[in-house]
């Protein structure tokens, strides 16, 4: 997979509109304390706490296009029921009015009721009846034509409640296709005919299998039955999630596994809304489609993180996604990446130390100083001096060991929080990127005699020189080597 960047902080364009056609519904929770056995049946008893509702099915798909910064054109059909009245509310205040849906007397608006004792559902109900009048459809389709008009892209979210029928779904793709537009396709129908022709189509394992006929146990199995729908169908590309396996994207050149985001999961309620609404914007952004897909992946990992359907926004996606990057990158950064790990530090409210040397055979008074340096701050830079750096500073034939071998050795320390190079003989210019809040050196400095001293203090910092190991140095610890060497 190619790395996930979290350059910009929204879609370029945020007035983009995305045509959303699917099966809306009202999802209820009714949280609290479950301790006790009814007297009544062998079932257990929710004291219920906290009450709440939030947009589910294509509602959420909704919501969560809007959280990315897009305008969701959300099509759907609803009853004229209270259920329906409270589902138009919560998607307003969500920031995706529900203009665009359908209301009739001969529909139910879908409802899930889920009971949740601490983080886990114990019990869910269902109110709902499936579409099956006709005139529904032809409004529906009717203001589908409409919205194509202005849309970047469209999306098809089927959750099998009747909306999503084929005449709809070709009136989504055939107009889509004629305008130049992406549609993407989250599917429930075990039938993908009437999907034919979309860009993206996003099964997950049960639905991928039920397609193809057998049972994919791993991501080799998903990469044979995306193949074999591409096959089947005019899809240019399938997408099949895996839960804790991640996900498989495979189109006519490429085929690409991506693994799983999620640290911790509480509820997976609405992972796949999350995942299709994030690809949609990331498609409007211009992303490929591997890129596109990775950052779809961190934000359904946010997902699963939370209680319920929750928005994720483009930022927190972004947010994540510089989080990952900066753990991946280890101790040892390079000037750009420091500066990144010494912002989000120091956001968290951490005082940041710097202390700098040519560490050139690592012995206990470097490891004294560096434990002192570090009970002075809460995050702790060594600057290294580059070979070349040292080799000005100490002549030859030093360094005795490479940097590379100098910033591992620092990077094994648990006092060092970050290790990074520096090529000039002073670290100057790296402190004055910084903007360390305690500067340390060794103790056989006075503190006025310290590089980068004054422009620590000038920004209210201190310049700490905690102590000097005496009778210690590596040019010590060498010629008692060579001295060693000799009398053999």
């Amino acid at each position: 997979m190619k790395p996930i960047d979290a350059s910009g902080t929204a879609p370029a364009d945020s007035s983009a509109e995305i045509l959303l056609v699917g099966d809306v519904m009202l999802d209820r929770y009714f949280q609290g304390k479950c301790d006790r056995i009814s007297p009544e049946a062998p079932v257990p008893v929710l004291h219920v706490r906290n009450t709440f509702d939030r947009p589910g099915g294509a509602a959420n798909v909704a919501v969560n296009v809007a959280a990315m910064g897009c305008r969701p054109r959300l099509v759907g059909a609803v009853g004229s029921d209270p259920a329906a009245a409270r589902l138009r509310a919560v998607l307003e205040a969500d920031g995706a009015p529900g203009e665009g849906l359908v209301a009739s007397p001969a529909v139910t608006t879908t409802t899930k009721n889920r009971l949740l004792a601490a983080h886990q559902q114990i019990a869910r109900f269902d109110e709902e009846t499936p579409l099956t009048d006709a005139d529904v459809r032809r409004r529906m389709i009717a203001r589908i034509d409409e919205i194509l008009g202005t849309a970047r892209l469209a999306i098809i979210s089927d959750y099998a409640k009747g909306v999503c029928d084929s005449a709809v779904c070709r009136t989504v793709i055939e107009g889509a296709t004629r305008r130049g537009l992406p549609i993407v396709v989250d599917p429930k129908d075990a039938d993908f005919t009437k999907y034919a022709g979309a860009t993206v189509i996003t099964p997950n394992r049960m639905e991928a299998a039920a397609v193809v006929g057998r049972s994919l146990r791993d991501p080799d199995d998903a990469i044979r039955a995306a193949r074999e729908i591409r096959e089947r169908w005019p899809i240019e590309a399938v997408v099949v999630t895996l839960g804790e396996q991640g996900l498989v994207l495979v189109t006519s050149d490429r085929v690409a596994m991506i693994p799983t985001q999620a640290k911790q999961v509480y509820d997976v309620t609405g992972a796949g809304d999350t995942f299709v609404a994030t690809l949609a914007a990331a498609l409007t952004q211009g992303m490929d489609l591997e890129r596109a897909c990775g950052v779809a992946n961190v934000a359904a990992g946010l997902q699963v993180s939370r209680i319920g359907t929750a928005r994720i926004t483009w930022s927190e996606v972004m947010e994540e996604i510089d989080r990952q990057s900066t753990a991946s990158l280890g101790k040892v950064l390079t000037v750009p990446d420091l500066l990144r790990v010494v912002q989000r530090a120091r956001s968290e409210g951490k005082r940041i130390g710097f202390t700098n040397g040519c560490f050139d055979i690592l012995h206990h008074g470097h490891v004294a100083l560096l434990e002192a340096a570090a009970r002075e701050c809460d995050f702790l830079v060594v600057g290294l001096n580059s070979d070349a750096s040292v080799r000005r500073l100490k002549g030859p034939p030093r360094p005795f060991l490479p940097s590379a071998a100098r910033q591992s050795v620092l990077a094994g320390l648990s006092s060092v929080a970050c290790v990074c190079e520096f090529d000039d003989d002073t670290p100057l210019e790296l402190i004055r990127a910084i903007g360390p809040d305690v500067l340390v050196k060794g103790g056989d400095y006075s503190a006025n005699a310290v590089v980068g001293a004054d422009i620590v203090t000038a920004r209210g910092g201190r310049v700490v020189t905690p102590l000097f190991v005496p009778g210690v140095s590596t040019t010590n610890i060498a010629d008692r080597i060579a001295a060693a060497a000799r009398d053999r």
